[in-house]
């Protein structure tokens, strides 16, 4: 993965409902935010919630939604090292 990323391009993370829910595996909005903090709500804030983690969606205008956790993950690793703006 070689695509650079504008880690203050506002995006959209969204979450499915749970399968128990009334609107069960319709994602829903969780916060419109930078996508460098998108991506650390969803590997330090929601690290105790697996399911979570694993449905999130980044949705970014400029680009294809991020929709692995794997992907987030590595994302994750790049905005540690990546001087905030």
């Amino acid at each position: 993965m070689t695509a650079a990323h504008d880690f203050d391009e506002m995006v959209d993370l969204l979450a499915l409902s749970r399968p128990f829910e009334p609107s069960a595996g319709m994602a829903h909005k969780v916060a419109t935010l930078p996508l460098r903090e998108a991506i650390t709500v969803v590997v330090e804030d929601w690290a105790d919630d697996k399911f979570r983690q694993l449905s999130a969606v980044i949705v970014r205008q400029s680009a294809p939604a991020i929709r692995s956790f794997e992907e987030i993950r590595h994302l994750y690793d790049k905005v540690e090292t990546a001087p905030a703006s």
